[in-house]
């Protein structure tokens, strides 16, 4: 695969770290079936309520999860760089998703839509165990959140953002990550004192 620019560096290093690799006619697929795009910050990657059109891995920048309920906007998740975003449960069946995704920087992204993405799935030899990444990530991911949110205190879910995603902490504005943590962003601000009194 061509990747001069570095833009397939950490899909290749994705499927590395999980124990298999594309082919270098497999990683030509890929490359002919990807399109690379840069999106500025609040653009609305998949919107709540409507079909699910596009499934994308995030190279660069920070992408938030979120569901607006009675008029209340919830966020659910913050995706930092090196991760898929999107359901491909969603694209496969056209079902329209009952979250949003919004870039919450400026983001550089791999996007593919249903058509490529059932291409891959009869093309690539390791399509079964990339779909199965994806799916094992997701699922541990809610599973770590659904523990979270019942065992650990909200300065303890701050604490554990800021050791597993700094730059979050140090890029988005703080009314997403109350948000995130479930707490008013006063509660927030007297967390961020506590945390930075004890280091």
């Amino acid at each position: 695969m061509k990747n001069q620019d570095g833009c397939y560096d950490k899909l290749i290093q994705f499927t590395k770290q999980r124990g298999f690799a594309f082919s270098d006619k497999e990683c030509k697929l890929v490359h002919a079936l990807t399109k690379h795009k840069t999106v500025s910050a609040h653009s609305i990657l998949m919107e709540q309520g409507k079909p699910v059109t596009k499934f994308y891995f995030l190279n660069s920048g920070i992408v938030r999860l979120f569901r607006v309920h009675k008029g209340v906007d919830y966020t659910l998740g913050l995706v930092s760089t090196n991760d898929f975003v999107s359901t491909l449960l969603y694209l496969a069946n056209g079902l329209p998703s009952s979250c949003g995704l919004e870039t919450l920087t400026d983001a550089t992204l791999l996007e593919w839509g249903k058509a490529e993405v059932e291409a891959m799935k009869l093309q690539l030899s390791v399509a079964q165990d990339l779909e199965m990444a994806i799916m094992d990530r997701l699922l541990n991911w809610l599973q770590d959140h659904q523990i979270d949110a019942v065992c650990l205190t909200a300065e303890e879910r701050y604490q554990k953002l800021m050791e597993q995603q700094p730059e979050v902490i140090r890029t988005i504005p703080l009314k997403y990550i109350a948000s995130y943590l479930g707490i008013h962003q006063d509660s927030l601000s007297r967390i961020r004192k506590i945390v930075s009194r004890k280091t």
